[in-house]
């Protein structure tokens, strides 16, 4: 699974998802949510984090 693959790739940089986010994932992946509203989110997601 796609979702497989991303956690892996964030995990080599010791990034993981929230349960929010994999669950948005999720909902993309099963077509539950459209492209627009990923990527709504996703912008959201990166305001409301605070630079290392």
């Amino acid at each position: 699974m796609l979702l497989d693959e991303i956690k892996a790739t964030l995990a080599m940089e010791k990034l993981y998802l929230t349960p929010a986010e994999e669950q948005v994932l999720q909902d993309f992946a099963q077509g539950r949510i459209s492209f627009s509203r990923l990527q709504a989110f996703v912008l959201e997601q990166l305001k409301n984090r605070k630079a290392a």
